[in-house]
Order: C-alpha cells, then structure tokens, then sequence
C-alpha cells in the first residue's frame, strides 16, 4: 500500500498529520511519501487552503482519499482496516 500525504512546508498541522503516519508506518510497514503542494503550480492553485490531505492506493488498485481536515481516528482505522485485509489475502 502506498500512502502519500500532501502537504505545506511549515505546516503545524501537515505534521501532525505526517507523524501520525509515519507511526502508523512503522506499525503495519506500507509505503509513505510526502508532497508539498508548493512545489506543483496545479495543485497549489486547487488545494493551497484544503491541506493536509491523505491519499492512500490500496492494492487492489484504488485509491482512498482523506480531505482536509483529516481526522486522525478515521485514517488510523481504514489503514488498519486494509493492512488487516491485506494480510487475510495472502493466507488464503
């Protein structure tokens, strides 16, 4: 699973949201990549007040979606959820 958090530098709340992954991360081992909205023109000019927001591609392909403001609770619970799913799928 592939998870990117998008971001501003300087951002209290990017990083609350950044740490609370990087936890999470180190919990169930997926894939984190962080992307500063200020270093892409296009999605600064869509998204410069709806930051942070959490992007996560699942295995089977899609892609889940947290908008700001991203509660913590909700994104711990579907990353545990699809981390629990996805070790189901590889017993069986």
């Amino acid at each position: 699973m592939q998870v990117t958090v998008f971001s501003k530098r300087h951002c209290q709340l990017c990083d609350a949201i950044k740490f609370e992954l990087m936890d999470l991360q180190s919990e169930y081992g997926f894939s984190l990549r962080e992307h500063f909205i200020e270093d892409d023109q296009s999605l600064r000019e869509r998204a410069e007040d709806r930051v942070p927001f959490v992007e996560m591609e699942l295995a089977s392909g899609a892609t889940v979606r947290f908008d700001f403001p991203v509660k913590q609770t909700e994104l711990r619970r579907r990353i545990h959820a699809e981390m629990r799913r996805q070790t189901a799928d590889r017993q069986a």
